[in-house]
This record gives C-alpha cells, sequence and structure tokens, in this order.
C-alpha cells in the first residue's frame, strides 16, 4: 500500500519517533517489498500516536485456534492462590520480540521516504 500525504506536524513527529525506534534497537531500515503506510492519530494529551495501516496483514491472518481467556477465567484460576506478583513493563509491545521470518512482513513507509521494519512488536 502507498503511503499517503500527511501533514508536515506529522511527518516530523513521524520522522523524530523512528529514530527514537531505531536509537533503541526497535526498527532497522528495510528493503521489503510489503509495505504498509505510517500516519498519525491525535492523543488526548495533544501528542501524537504514530500508527501503521496493517489493514491487509489483518484480513490475511488467521484466527487463534484456541481463544485467549477472559479477565474472569484468568480470575477465577487464582481464586485460591495466596502468593501474587506483578509487573509494569515500559512500553510492553517492545518486549516481545519479532519471528525473524516475519520480520519482513512489518515493514513500513514514511513520508521522507525511509522504509522500517519492526524487531519488535508495533503498538498502534
Amino acid at each position: 500500500m502507498k503511503q499517503w500525504p500527511l501533514p508536515r506536524e506529522q511527518v516530523t513527529a513521524i520522522d523524530k519517533f523512528f529514530a527514537d525506534r531505531l536509537a533503541a534497537g526497535h526498527v532497522k531500515e528495510s528493503r521489503s517489498p510489503h509495505i504498509s503506510p505510517t500516519f498519525c492519530v491525535r492523543k488526548a494529551t495533544g501528542g501524537w500516536r504514530i500508527v501503521h495501516a496493517f489493514n491487509k496483514w489483518n484480513t490475511a491472518t488467521a484466527l487463534a485456534q484456541k481463544p485467549i481467556p477472559t479477565k474472569d477465567v484468568i480470575i477465577d484460576g487464582v481464586a485460591k492462590s495466596t502468593i501474587f506478583s506483578s509487573m509494569d513493563l515500559l512500553d510492553g509491545f517492545y518486549q516481545i520480540l519479532t519471528r525473524e521470518r516475519d520480520i519482513p512482513y512489518t515493514a513500513v513507509s514514511t513520508l521522507s521516504g525511509m522504509l522500517w521494519e519492526w524487531l519488535v512488536m508495533s503498538q498502534g
């Protein structure tokens, strides 16, 4: 899918976002033919949320054979437990590595002409 035009403010936000993601080791430059466009959605705080139009991949994705348990099932499962722990991961999606063979399918374009592929699970 071709990258569509965006306002300059969004292009600047996207370029900064990917510079930060590159420095963190979350993305690398891409030459993949499987490209999805990038755009921004305004956050309630006034900033930009960077998102990708992965529509074609979402359509092609097979549904999970076993559904993810609901919160009620999980709570029932720990109802008689006595030891609990919790953990808060900053940018949790970025903690999940992308499977090596799937990395080319995560390629996204930017209006500045860069192509990036995600080495970790992208957000948005």
